[in-house]
């Protein structure tokens, strides 16, 4: 088996296009072309449609998805143990992470993880709590920054209690008090983002039996803190979101305190490659610092 032909494939996979993905990888289109044509002829059928904007999989081909991400994951975690055994230490380290995390940690940790090991090279893939889910589940991903959440299938590595704040404009009537009760946001107008099964904004909530008029959701949370800042609604958010940020907006202290379980999800701590043991130990130092 080819695993170059396997590499192509994600790439188109994760385009959508067969010219996109040659450009990333140095082929032609015709190239590219041929190489799927070949791999879908080894397998005994089609794995993509072709459409005017694209190309998307095939039920087969969806079906074969896990499988080649899996043989990939394991190839690249081969290779790197013979790397590091011969001393060259190279690779590749897939991390997905909340946008919140990307910001305020990511960089710093591979700035320092690169002193040592500037031949691991990083790739890095922004989402929510379920996206990050699923990458890790499928082995998109190597490492998720992510928040704790019952009946996953990756293991978790806590690091970091992240309180939660109401988050309010500049003027609002919560201005005048210290703290504010979960309670108050029964049935008020409510900006969110990813409002889904497992989200920890929803799972506060729902715990406290609190079910505010949800308004605006969108996919991230610095487009809510500006539709809060244009009175659409107020919100709940992490520290983390609002380290250094200023605006028309305040922020107070939840009662009864909140906070999201932050830290890294693997999909198996039995099975990581040497980079990932290493990243994830250089993470765990600064971050617990």
């Amino acid at each position: 088996m080819d695993l170059r032909k396997w590499k192509i494939f994600l790439s188109v996979v994760d385009h959508g296009n067969f010219t996109r993905a040659g450009e990333e990888l140095g082929y032609t289109q015709s190239g590219i072309t041929q190489m799927m044509k070949s791999v879908e002829q080894e397998v005994g059928f089609p794995l993509f449609h072709k459409g005017h904007h694209g190309v998307s999989l095939t039920a087969a081909g969806e079906e074969l998805l896990p499988a080649i991400r899996n043989l990939l994951s394991a190839d690249e975690c081969l290779n790197q143990e013979i790397s590091f055994l011969k001393g060259a230490k190279k690779g590749t380290l897939k991390i997905g992470t909340y946008v919140s995390c990307s910001i305020h940690w990511i960089p710093e940790i591979i700035q320092e993880f690169q002193k040592e090991y500037p031949e691991i090279l990083f790739d890095i893939m922004e989402g929510g709590e379920a996206e990050l889910a699923d990458w890790l589940e499928n082995h998109k991903v190597d490492i998720g920054f992510t928040s704790y959440h019952l009946n996953k299938t990756y293991e978790f590595i806590h690091v970091f209690n992240d309180p939660m704040y109401a988050v309010f404009p500049k003027g609002h009537p919560f201005s005048q008090y210290d703290v504010i009760p979960i309670e108050w946001y029964q049935d008020v107008p409510f900006v969110v983002s990813d409002y889904t099964y497992g989200n920890d904004v929803r799972r506060i909530l729902k715990e406290a039996d609190v079910r505010p008029d949800i308004k605006y959701t969108t996919s991230n949370d610095f487009t809510v803190i500006s539709m809060v800042e244009h009175n659409l609604g107020i919100t709940i958010l992490p520290s983390l979101v609002l380290r250094g940020l200023s605006g028309n907006f305040e922020k107070r202290p939840l009662t009864p305190a909140c906070h999201r379980d932050l830290g890294m999800a693997v999909s198996s701590v039995k099975t990581m490659s040497p980079a990932m043991k290493i990243f994830i130990k250089y993470a765990r130092e600064y971050l617990l610092d």
